[in-house]
């Protein structure tokens, strides 16, 4: 038990007493405030399920970061939206898919999608690709058609493309304001330089 309590305190997180929350955090709660806010009027919970964790997961320290993120994840997001519709058309053309032929098919288009994002050079978005394509595959096995897998996914697009639009905005946004407040104190106090 001793050698337990040992590793435990080893490895185990630490209180920090110190922290205070930083502007990182209020970034990510402010983009999901507002992920929450534009589903309200756009599709209630499910959209703002997808909105608001493309938004989190999309805001990082840096603006860079931020941006490479969100395109990698709308990138992903449609690429596993097509896989996915391809997963559901070949669905509806085998025989016995319903009734378990889907545990060969969506591994075999799950190969299919990883290997794109690999040859596209896309391997941040090899994930939520993935993510996709099983939730939009799923929905044949629920017997739902293509037109509405493909509903789903433009759907699922734009709430990803929401989420991560809001947190780029809130991640350049303060630094936009910083540099205007720091220009205009320059130029009141004349330290701006002249042209």
């Amino acid at each position: 038990m001793g050698r337990f309590i040992s590793w435990l305190k080893k490895h185990a997180p630490v209180v920090d007493t110190h922290y205070r929350i930083g502007m990182r955090v209020i970034k990510t709660v402010s983009a999901v405030g507002i992920c929450l806010i534009v589903a309200l009027f756009t599709g209630g919970m499910d959209s703002a399920t997808n909105s608001t964790v493309a938004a989190m997961v999309t805001i990082k320290a840096t603006q860079d970061e931020t941006v490479r993120t969100g395109v990698y994840r709308v990138l992903g997001t449609l690429i596993g939206g097509v896989t996915g519709i391809l997963t559901v058309m070949i669905g509806l053309f085998l025989p016995y898919y319903n009734e378990g032929l889907f545990v060969v098919v969506i591994p075999l288009v799950l190969l299919f999608n990883l290997y794109l994002c690999n040859v596209l050079n896309m391997q941040d978005s090899c994930v939520i690709s993935c993510v996709v394509t099983i939730v939009v595959a799923a929905h044949v096995v629920a017997d739902a058609s293509v037109g509405e897998s493909l509903l789903f996914t433009l759907i699922r697009l734009r709430d990803t493309f929401t989420g991560v639009a809001v947190a780029t905005v809130m991640n350049v946004f303060p630094h936009l304001i910083s540099g205007r407040m720091k220009k205009n104190k320059a130029d009141e106090t004349g330290d701006g330089s002249v042209s």
